[in-house]
Parts: C-alpha cells; sequence; structure tokens
C-alpha cells in the first residue's frame, strides 16, 4: 500500500468522543461445552517472555502501519511459533509447527523463546534493531551463563529460520488486481476512497492452518429480492445510520469502541489474562501462536469470500435501494452511516470473524464463562473498559457493533461469525497440538 492510500485510510478509523448510558447487558446463546486445554508443563517460567514480546511487536506493528497492512498479523504469528518451536524442542508439551530438529533438553527456555522472538521481530523490522536488541539484553541477562544459555540461544535461532524459511512467498503482500462492477448488488467505491481497495490479493496468500483460503468459504449472500436481505437492509438502514433515531447512546459508544483492529484488542487481553493466571509460558506461547496464526488466516478466508461475492456495502444498497428489483427496499440517497465505509467488499464482515475466532481459542484456554474486563485504543472517554460474563458475549458485541456503524449487513456479521468459529476449531485440533507424555 502506498504511503498516500495509508494515510486515507487513517482518516476512517479515527474516532470522536460521545456520551454513554449505562452499561449494556449483552445477551448471547449459551455456548457448547468445550474441553480446556491441558494447563499442565515445565512451572518454572510463567508467561512474562512471550507477553513482553508479544507487546514489543504491537508496539512495531502499530508504529509502522498501525496494522492497516497484514505484516503485523504475520509478524505476531511468525514470532510465536518460533518461541513455540523452541520451547517444545526442550520439553515436548505440544507438536511444533516449522522446526524439526532433535530435540535439546538441556537448553535454557527462556533464552531460546526470546532468542527466536528476536531473530524474527529483527528480520521483519530491522530499523528497531536497537529497541530489539535492549529487549534481548534485559531477557538474557536474567538468564545463567554457561551451556544451557548458549543451546537456548542457538535453538532460538534455528526455530526462527525455520519459520522465516517455511513462509517465504507466502503472498501476504501481493497487491492484487480489481475491476469494479455497476450492477446492483456488486461492491461500489464509497466517499474518500476515489477507487481505491485494499489488497485484492491478500485472498490468495498461504494460510498458516487452513488447507486453503476456501476451505470454510460461506454460502453467497441473500438475494436481493429475499426476505434476509429486505430485513438486513431496512435495520442497518436504520440502526446504522449516522441519525439513527433508534441506536441507543450506548450502542452509538460501543460501536466506537469496537472500532480498534481485532489484533490489537484481543493480543491485549490475552496479555492481561495470562499474566492475571499466571499461566506458564509452554501454555501462554501456544496460546499466542494459536491466536495470531488464526487471526491471519481468518482474514485470509474473509478476502477470499468478499472479494468472490464483491457484495455491496450499506451506504451503496440504501443509497441505491430503487435499482435493487425489491419492492420493499426504499432509497435514501442522504443517508450516511455512523463512521464512513472501510475500502473494500461488504461480506463477510472481518471483524465478527476476528472477534469470533480469537474469543473462541480464549475460551478453550481460560473457560467461557470467565469474566474480564476489556481496553480498546478507541475507547470514547466515558467508556475506558467493557466488561463481559464470557467470551460469547464479548463476540457477539462485537459483531453486532458494524451493523451500528452502518458498516455490515446483519447477515454479513453472522457469516463471519461463523467462519471464525470454524477457523478456530480447525487451529485448535490441527496445529499445535498436545503431545503423548
Amino acid at each position: 500500500m502506498s504511503t498516500t492510500a495509508t494515510s486515507v485510510v487513517l482518516v476512517v478509523f479515527a474516532t470522536t468522543a460521545c456520551a454513554v448510558d449505562a452499561p449494556a447487558i449483552v445477551t448471547a446463546q449459551a455456548a457448547p461445552p468445550l474441553p480446556v486445554f491441558d494447563r499442565e508443563g515445565p512451572a518454572r517460567e510463567d508467561g512474562s517472555a512471550a507477553i513482553a514480546w508479544n507487546e514489543l511487536a504491537y508496539q512495531l506493528a502499530f508504529a509502522e502501519d498501525k496494522f492497516l497492512t497484514f505484516k503485523g498479523h504475520r509478524a505476531f504469528a511468525l514470532m510465536h511459533l518460533a518461541m513455540h518451536d523452541a520451547l517444545n524442542a526442550i520439553h515436548s508439551v505440544y507438536g511444533r509447527y516449522a522446526y524439526s530438529g532433535d530435540h535439546v533438553p538441556g537448553a535454557d527456555p527462556i533464552a531460546a523463546a526470546v532468542q527466536a522472538a528476536y531473530e524474527v521481530l529483527l528480520s521483519q523490522y530491522p530499523g528497531a534493531k536497537a529497541a530489539l536488541d535492549a529487549e534481548l539484553g534485559r531477557w538474557l541477562d536474567g538468564v545463567n551463563g554457561g551451556p544451557p544459555r548458549a543451546r537456548g540461544i542457538e535453538l532460538g535461532r534455528s526455530t526462527a529460520m525455520a519459520i522465516l524459511a517455511k513462509r517465504q512467498k507466502d503472498g501476504w503482500d501481493v497487491a492484487g488486481n480489481y475491476t469494479f462492477q455497476s450492477e446492483p448488488g456488486q461492491y461500489q467505491t464509497t466517499p474518500d476512497w476515489n477507487g481505491f481497495v485494499l489488497q485484492p490479493g491478500f485472498r490468495h496468500a498461504k494460510p498458516f492452518a487452513l488447507v486453503a483460503p476456501s476451505q470454510f468459504r460461506p454460502p453467497p449472500p441473500p438475494d436481493l429480492a429475499s426476505q434476509l436481505y429486505t430485513s438486513a437492509l431496512n435495520e442497518v438502514k436504520d440502526v446504522g445510520a449516522a441519525s439513527s433515531a433508534s441506536r441507543t447512546a450506548e450502542q452509538t459508544a460501543y460501536a466506537i469502541w469496537w472500532m480498534e483492529f481485532a489484533e490489537g484488542s484481543v493480543n491485549r487481553l490475552a496479555r492481561e489474562l495470562l499474566a492475571e493466571e499466571h499461566t506458564n509460558l509452554w501454555v501462554a506461547s501456544r496460546l499466542f501462536a494459536h491466536l495470531n496464526m488464526a487471526l491471519f488466516d481468518v482474514y485470509v478466508a474473509v478476502w477470499d469470500a468478499k472479494y468472490e461475492y464483491n457484495h455491496w456495502r450499506p451506504y451503496t444498497a440504501v443509497r441505491q435501494a430503487a435499482s435493487d428489483g425489491n419492492a420493499a427496499t426504499v432509497p435514501d440517497a442522504t443517508w450516511e452511516p455512523l463512521r464512513p465505509t472501510p475500502p473494500f467488499p461488504e461480506y463477510v464482515s472481518a471483524h465478527a470473524a476476528g472477534c469470533a475466532v480469537a474469543f473462541d481459542l480464549m475460551r478453550r484456554v481460560f473457560g467461557e464463562n470467565t469474566s474480564f474486563a476489556m481496553r480498546t485504543v478507541t475507547a470514547p472517554p466515558d467508556m475506558p473498559t467493557r466488561s463481559f460474563g464470557s467470551f460469547t458475549a464479548a463476540a457477539a458485541e462485537c459483531a453486532d457493533s458494524r451493523v451500528r456503524l452502518g458498516w455490515h449487513f446483519r447477515y454479513a456479521t453472522d457469516a463471519g461469525a461463523t467462519l471464525g468459529r470454524q477457523v478456530a476449531a480447525h487451529v485448535a485440533s490441527t496445529s499445535l497440538t498436545p503431545t503423548q507424555r
């Protein structure tokens, strides 16, 4: 993406303060019981090293492009997979992803994990070498010298090189080609974008765990003459309008609160929950690896659906309702969403999918009914946090927020959430699975 395009994207995600009513009561259907992953394993190290390097990776990615390309998502996954493989080459708790070398039981786990993280981040953000050197030194200074430390450093380098080699030319940065269509139901550019669309080629990127980007491709969006489409258009026209009288002040506030990209907010939450529970380094590294490879994969799958179906946004659908062949939809040529619409097709919702995949993976570790407070960088001043009684409730509100922003039809958030849960189940069952001990 060009610098100009990136600066334009930033305008869309700027937010303003708004009034907030009483805390929301979030309802969601009870989720089926899920097994809690094995929490046992080496207990000498807690998850502090994984947490610290996740935070540093976030800072580097946010400073470079604010996650407006997919580089940061990929860097997160690469780093945590390298850390995970290093730890499990020392003590095999979970299966490895890329490193196939021999076990190194005498290596120091902290030295191995932080060296792996350093090597990956340095390869992705070479301009941050001074900050990376300082962080690496801080962790290695706490490791006793001698053969275990040296073996750990060498192992960390090896697992980093393994994941970087495995993911060479994986297509994450291919811009791709796109031609606008003019038929009713087809995506049209919206104000401020001047024909720009965000990286259509990403739909062809190589996933980390999925067999193919289309593995869980959702069915097409509903026909424009259907009752489902009619209901969804009328809903978003009402509750997603900038001047909506139906959307409460609290709903307006949480729509803006959830505007932060999921990769930022859910990694922050994972850091806080892992720290609160003093989770050991093996479990923490696996959760971060699962979380970020799944986020990358779900966005590849979402992009596959978006550019496969090329569905129009509510902004266009409401204004051009006279052309949709549906007598039950009424055009409004002045309709505006609560916030400006992003520059890519509508179906399915990336945010609903991202929250669904992340919260599904976290509930498998912490338990579905874990209560937590969550923070975002787009939170209005009067709503600094949101509290939830379950991961399912948080995912449901996240999806709902996109309808109330005026960005998505309800069927797109529903399909996105389903896709996210499918990707989470696949990642959890096929990657980094527990080993026989």
